[in-house]
Protein backbone atom coordinates (compact mmCIF):
# COMPACT_ATOMS: atom_id res chain seq x y z
CA UNK A 1 0.00 0.00 0.00
CA UNK A 2 2.73 2.50 0.43
CA UNK A 3 4.70 1.87 -2.25
CA UNK A 4 1.27 3.16 -4.48
CA UNK A 5 0.98 6.01 -2.65
CA UNK A 6 5.10 6.81 -3.00
CA UNK A 7 4.28 5.95 -6.68
CA UNK A 8 1.30 8.01 -7.41
CA UNK A 9 3.34 11.08 -5.56
CA UNK A 10 6.19 10.41 -7.96
CA UNK A 11 3.82 10.24 -11.06
CA UNK A 12 1.79 13.25 -9.81
CA UNK A 13 5.19 14.89 -9.66
CA UNK A 14 6.14 13.88 -13.46
CA UNK A 15 2.66 15.28 -14.43
CA UNK A 16 3.28 18.92 -13.41
CA UNK A 17 6.68 19.40 -14.64
CA UNK A 18 5.93 17.67 -17.63
CA UNK A 19 3.33 20.08 -18.16
CA UNK A 20 5.05 22.89 -17.38
CA UNK A 21 7.61 21.78 -19.99
CA UNK A 22 4.93 21.57 -22.17
CA UNK A 23 3.25 25.37 -21.10
CA UNK A 24 6.77 26.81 -21.75
CA UNK A 25 7.69 25.13 -24.68
CA UNK A 26 4.28 26.25 -26.40
CA UNK A 27 5.07 30.01 -25.06
CA UNK A 28 8.38 29.82 -26.51
CA UNK A 29 6.89 28.66 -29.00
CA UNK A 30 4.31 31.35 -30.06
CA UNK A 31 6.57 33.93 -29.25
CA UNK A 32 8.86 32.80 -31.78
CA UNK A 33 6.36 32.20 -34.41
CA UNK A 34 4.77 35.68 -33.94
CA UNK A 35 8.53 37.33 -34.44
CA UNK A 36 8.65 35.05 -37.58
CA UNK A 37 5.24 36.40 -39.20
CA UNK A 38 6.49 39.78 -38.20
CA UNK A 39 9.28 40.22 -40.23
CA UNK A 40 8.44 38.28 -43.02
CA UNK A 41 4.87 39.04 -43.89
CA UNK A 42 4.38 41.54 -46.76
CA UNK A 43 4.55 45.37 -46.44
CA UNK A 44 3.29 47.26 -48.61
CA UNK A 45 0.94 50.95 -48.54
CA UNK A 46 -2.63 49.48 -48.55
CA UNK A 47 -2.45 46.97 -45.90
CA UNK A 48 0.96 45.97 -45.49
CA UNK A 49 1.79 48.63 -42.37
CA UNK A 50 -1.41 47.06 -40.34
CA UNK A 51 -0.98 43.54 -41.44
CA UNK A 52 2.36 42.95 -40.62
CA UNK A 53 1.99 44.35 -37.30
CA UNK A 54 -0.93 42.57 -36.24
CA UNK A 55 0.28 39.03 -35.80
CA UNK A 56 0.05 38.20 -32.27
CA UNK A 57 -1.08 35.07 -29.89
CA UNK A 58 -3.72 33.87 -27.51
CA UNK A 59 -3.93 31.12 -24.73
CA UNK A 60 -7.29 29.76 -24.83
CA UNK A 61 -7.26 26.69 -22.15
CA UNK A 62 -4.17 24.34 -22.77
CA UNK A 63 -3.42 25.86 -26.21
CA UNK A 64 -2.10 28.97 -27.81
CA UNK A 65 -3.16 30.79 -31.19
CA UNK A 66 -1.36 32.60 -33.24
CA UNK A 67 -3.17 35.16 -35.30
CA UNK A 68 -3.58 38.25 -37.43
CA UNK A 69 -5.87 40.89 -35.10
CA UNK A 70 -5.29 43.56 -37.15
CA UNK A 71 -6.31 41.87 -40.45
CA UNK A 72 -7.24 38.47 -40.07
CA UNK A 73 -9.60 38.47 -43.81
CA UNK A 74 -6.01 38.74 -45.61
CA UNK A 75 -4.05 35.93 -44.44
CA UNK A 76 -5.69 33.20 -46.57
CA UNK A 77 -5.53 35.87 -49.35
CA UNK A 78 -1.80 36.56 -49.20
CA UNK A 79 -0.42 32.92 -48.24
CA UNK A 80 -2.34 31.35 -51.26
CA UNK A 81 -2.90 34.04 -53.80
CA UNK A 82 -6.31 35.34 -54.90
CA UNK A 83 -8.40 36.61 -58.47
CA UNK A 84 -8.31 40.09 -58.99
CA UNK A 85 -11.44 42.04 -60.37
CA UNK A 86 -10.11 41.82 -63.93
CA UNK A 87 -9.81 38.07 -64.23
CA UNK A 88 -6.16 37.79 -63.30
CA UNK A 89 -4.41 36.52 -60.39
CA UNK A 90 -2.18 37.93 -57.64
CA UNK A 91 0.95 35.96 -56.69
CA UNK A 92 1.28 33.48 -53.24
CA UNK A 93 3.57 35.42 -50.72
CA UNK A 94 4.02 32.37 -48.43
CA UNK A 95 4.62 33.48 -45.53
CA UNK A 96 2.71 31.55 -42.54
CA UNK A 97 3.65 27.94 -43.60
CA UNK A 98 7.39 28.46 -43.00
CA UNK A 99 6.73 30.09 -39.78
CA UNK A 100 4.17 27.11 -39.04
CA UNK A 101 7.17 24.28 -39.68
CA UNK A 102 9.83 26.71 -37.55
CA UNK A 103 6.82 26.52 -35.00
CA UNK A 104 6.77 22.93 -34.30
CA UNK A 105 10.37 22.22 -34.84
CA UNK A 106 11.14 24.79 -31.60
CA UNK A 107 7.94 23.46 -29.54
CA UNK A 108 9.09 20.08 -30.09
CA UNK A 109 13.02 21.18 -29.37
CA UNK A 110 11.65 23.03 -26.39
CA UNK A 111 9.77 20.09 -25.17
CA UNK A 112 12.69 17.75 -25.46
CA UNK A 113 15.24 20.05 -23.58
CA UNK A 114 12.43 20.82 -20.82
CA UNK A 115 12.15 16.98 -19.56
CA UNK A 116 15.85 16.18 -20.00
Amino acid sequence: MAIELDLSKILDQYKEEVQQAVDEAQEKAAKATVDELTASSPRDSRAGKKYYRGWTSQKKGKSVTVYNKTKPSLTHLLENGHANRDGSRTRAIPHIAPAEKTAAETFETAIRKGLS
